[in-house]
C-alpha cells in the first residue's frame, strides 16, 4: 500500500524536524506525527509537492504479500523460494 498526502503550505525538510526523543523535545506537545509515520511504515520520503509544499510517500508492505509494491496476491500460484 502507498500512501501520498501532499499540502499547499511552505512545506519543509525533513533533516530539520526536531527529534521528539531530544531531551528538550520530550514535555512538548507537539512533534510526533513524523516519528509515528517512520515507526509504523515500512517506507518514508518527504518530496517538494506540485501544489509548492511537501508530499508525503509512505509505504507498508500488507500481511500475505510477497512483493515490495503490495500487488495482494499473496504469493498465489507462484513456485515456493529455496534456498541453493
Amino acid at each position: 500500500m502507498i500512501i501520498h498526502v501532499a499540502d499547499e503550505g511552505a512545506g519543509f525538510i525533513l533533516k530539520d524536524v526536531p527529534d521528539p526523543l531530544a531531551e528538550e523535545n520530550l514535555l512538548s506537545t507537539s512533534g510526533r506525527g513524523i516519528f509515528l509515520m517512520r515507526a509504523f511504515m515500512d517506507e518514508f520520503d518527504v518530496v517538494k509537492a506540485q501544489t509548492g509544499g511537501a508530499e508525503i510517500v509512505m509505504s507498508k508492505r500488507l500481511p500475505g504479500s510477497d512483493s515490495p509494491h503490495g500487488n495482494g496476491s499473496g504469493g498465489h500460484g507462484s513456485a515456493p523460494h529455496t534456498e541453493a
